[in-house]
Order: structure tokens, then C-alpha cells, then sequence
């Protein structure tokens, strides 16, 4: 076989040796930007000294148990009937979704998860990680203010992390699992936007995309929406 063949049947191998890495290379790459997008943001621990004791874990056994010292949530008589009346108010809005999960249940005599002057953060898509939550999560934990997030499915994961910390009383939180038509009533209702799953990612909201309303009630099977026209204007 003279030279040239000989240069040219190289010259294809490398070039076939050199494809195959790349596409393995490109590969790799991506399955880890595809990990990096769906992982938390990475955050420093401030304070943090390497000689500092370990930190406590709970076991999940130990995080669905309610504190002992944990405040009492349960509604006086005289609320339960306020609440009774504003159900019955027509003003009131109500979609046939009730809490994701016994959880959420704030008052143990009606079965109710009762937040009061929630923001409301109605997902157009599902929630697959719990990071398309941290952006509100982080913001309203600061001013303490319950947030009631209202998607057409959320992962088992997600809604376990939800449950654990309305359980452990970190901040007021309700899930709701509702279709099409009822999250567009509930944005409506509480002037909200249908936040989709990469705006969720990005870890920013604005203020004016989540929903408010007065009070919010979750039963079972249903949820209502009591809106006040103060309420409506301070969304606007």
C-alpha cells in the first residue's frame, strides 16, 4: 500500500477518534449543566468554623413530629363562626381543590388549613424541585408571611419538604394540587400570574406575580378565596 493510502486511512481514523470523544465530551457536559440547573444554588455558611459541632439532623420520624414548644394554632369559636360566614358569603371565592396533605391542617377541630393574608404563588406547570421554590420561600420567611402554593401536581419529594416544614412550624405553608381551569380562577381571584417552571428557576419573582388575599381556607375537597377589596387594591 503506497504512502498516501496509508497517510489517508490514518488521517480518517483520527478524525472518526476525535468525533467520538467529542460527542462524548459534549455529552458529559451537558448532563452535568442539566444537574447544576436542577441542584440549589450553591450558598456559603456565614460564620462558619471548621471546628464548629456537627449539626443535628432529624429523622424523618422526628420531623413530622409538631414541637413541643410550638405555638397553638387551633381558632377560638368566635373565629370558626367568622370563618363559617365568609363561606357562606357569595363574594367569597371557592374551587373544588382542597389541601394536598392533613399536614397543612392548622385548626384540628374542623379539619381546616386556615393562613391569613397569604401570598400565593400559582405555578402554570408542575413543581418538580424544590428549588423553583426557594426564590419566594426565601423572601416571605424573612417578613413571616404564609404562602400558599397552588400547582397542577407537585413532586412527592416537594410536597414532603412543604409538609415537614408547616409541620415544624419554619413558616405558614399550604400546597394546593388543582386543575387548569381552577388555577386560573385562583389567579384571577388573588391577581396573580401563572409563574412557569423556568421563571420559577431563576430564583427571582417579583412582588406583583404573586397573588394576595385576606384569608385562606382549605378543606379536603375544596378551597376558598376571601378577598377584600382593600386586599384587591394594595395587588394592583
Amino acid at each position: 500500500m503506497d504512502p498516501w493510502s496509508i497517510g489517508l486511512i490514518a488521517l480518517i481514523v483520527v478524525g472518526l477518534a476525535a468525533i467520538v470523544f467529542g460527542a462524548l465530551w459534549d455529552r458529559r457536559l451537558n448532563k452535568r449543566r442539566a444537574a447544576e440547573m436542577l441542584a440549589p444554588p450553591r450558598r456559603t455558611i456565614p460564620h462558619f468554623k471548621p471546628d464548629a459541632p456537627a449539626p443535628h439532623y432529624l429523622s424523618d420520624l422526628q420531623a413530622r413530629r409538631r414541637p413541643e414548644n410550638a405555638e397553638q394554632t387551633d381558632l377560638s369559636d368566635a373565629e370558626r363562626e367568622s370563618i363559617n360566614q365568609q363561606l357562606a358569603d357569595p363574594r367569597t371565592v371557592s374551587v373544588a381543590a382542597g389541601y394536598a396533605s392533613r399536614d397543612f391542617i392548622t385548626d384540628s377541630s374542623s379539619g381546616w388549613a386556615v393562613l391569613e393574608q397569604p401570598a400565593v404563588l400559582v405555578c402554570a406547570d408542575p413543581v418538580q424541585t424544590f428549588r423553583e421554590l426557594l426564590g419566594p420561600l426565601e423572601k416571605l420567611i424573612l417578613t413571616k408571611t404564609p404562602l400558599v402554593v397552588v400547582a397542577p401536581a407537585i413532586a412527592p419529594e416537594v410536597l414532603a419538604t412543604l409538609e415537614v416544614n408547616a409541620i415544624q412550624r419554619t413558616m405558614p405553608l399550604l400546597a394546593v394540587i388543582c386543575d387548569e381551569a381552577q388555577l386560573s380562577t385562583i389567579a384571577a381571584a388573588c391577581q396573580a400570574l401563572l409563574i412557569d417552571r423556568s421563571d420559577r428557576q431563576s430564583g427571582y419573582l417579583a412582588p406583583d406575580q404573586l397573588g394576595h388575599c385576606e384569608r385562606w381556607i382549605s378543606t379536603a375537597k375544596s378551597s376558598h378565596l376571601v378577598v377584600t377589596a382593600e386586599t384587591k387594591q394594595e395587588s394592583a
